[in-house]
């Protein structure tokens, strides 16, 4: 009881059950987002969206939309991986790839790159612009659907 006091702040704030509260509420274009994703995606999906290199132990919102949604992501936390597994050997290769397929201006890149991990979904908020920036982000309209964009939140569907 305590813990769960301690770890709720109290329950200062407004507790709630809703586990992704803290991504700003059912108003945030993040939680529309995330839902969306949670709704649409098969059993067969990928998504992609910004990873975490940091240390497994720092906590942040890098992982959310995997997370949040249980569709797998080409990578998430690396050092969390790095911890259970041992070594890089799972994920080697895919922070670079990860960073092509944003930043790229190349289409068949980040076609061939989203193709090798099943990726359909491709993720792009604040956290993913902030991180690979800008630039490249323009090519997913030109072979993807736009599922949804509201307050600097895209999200994008491809069927190869």
């Amino acid at each position: 009881l305590v813990a769960a006091a301690s770890k709720g702040n109290l329950f200062h704030d407004n507790p709630t059950l809703d586990g992704l509260a803290w991504i700003g509420g059912k108003d945030s274009a993040e939680y529309r987002a995330i839902e969306l994703i949670s709704r649409e995606a098969g059993p067969d999906s990928a998504v992609l969206e910004a990873f975490d290199g940091s240390s497994y132990y720092v906590t942040g919102p890098f992982g959310r939309v995997s997370a949040s949604t249980g569709v797998p992501t080409v990578l998430g936390w690396q050092g969390h991986e790095n911890q259970w597994r041992g070594s890089d050997d799972a994920y080697k290769g895919r922070p670079e790839d990860v960073e092509t397929i944003y930043t790229t201006d190349d289409v068949e890149e980040a076609k061939n790159l989203l193709s090798k991990y099943g990726v359909d979904y491709v993720y792009v908020g604040p956290l993913e612009r902030q991180k690979y920036g800008e630039d490249g982000l323009d090519k997913f309209a030109t072979f993807m659907e736009l599922r949804f964009s509201e307050g600097g939140v895209s999200v994008y569907r491809w069927r190869p």
